[in-house]
């Protein structure tokens, strides 16, 4: 799953703003954290301003700032704006191809999940930096696959799970 310099430009942006309490931040030094060019960074602003996630003010005291409070953004949400590829997957084989709809089924699946994922965390996870500690464990090599896909599952439905799984095996 790739993420474009768009994106990663957009969700730099989101959390630059956030990290502003408010106040408007001006687009060269939102850019200049995101290692941008003013004029790119300006193009993903008025992209994300009109999508309804950042508003905009003219002049000097202007800039940019959150349309709505950081936790009410979700990086699923930013993706969609800035990636709108990601939510529509094309088959490159005739359909009547059996291979092709498995493939399909799969890919589409896929997508779902990382969709799923991205929904969970939101602008303010990255600002304070918690949504590490609420992913599940998918890389713990102390644990068998069964127990990792079970841990992974219940993790997903409830996040209090995560932290037992890193107080019993990680401390």
């Amino acid at each position: 799953m790739l993420l474009t310099r768009q994106s990663r430009i957009a969700i730099n942006l989101l959390v630059t703003c956030a990290r502003a309490n408010g106040r408007y931040v001006h687009t060269y030094d939102a850019a200049a954290g995101t290692g941008a060019s003013k004029e790119h960074a300006a193009k993903v602003a008025h992209l994300m301003r009109r999508a309804g996630l950042i508003q905009s003010s003219r002049g000097r005291n202007g800039g940019i700032t959150l349309a709505r409070p950081a936790h009410a953004i979700s990086i699923g949400a930013v993706l969609r704006h800035t990636q709108p590829e990601m939510s529509a997957f094309e088959q490159s084989q005739p359909a009547d191809d059996p291979s092709s709809a498995a493939f399909s089924a799969i890919v589409e699946v896929a997508w779902s999940g990382f969709h799923e994922l991205m929904e969970r965390f939101t602008i303010d996870d990255l600002v304070t930096e918690r949504a590490p500690q609420r992913l599940p464990c998918t890389g713990c090599s102390r644990m068998k696959r069964d127990e990792l896909l079970r841990n992974i599952a219940s993790a997903t439905a409830a996040p209090d799970n995560r932290d037992a799984h890193v107080q019993a095996i990680h401390s």
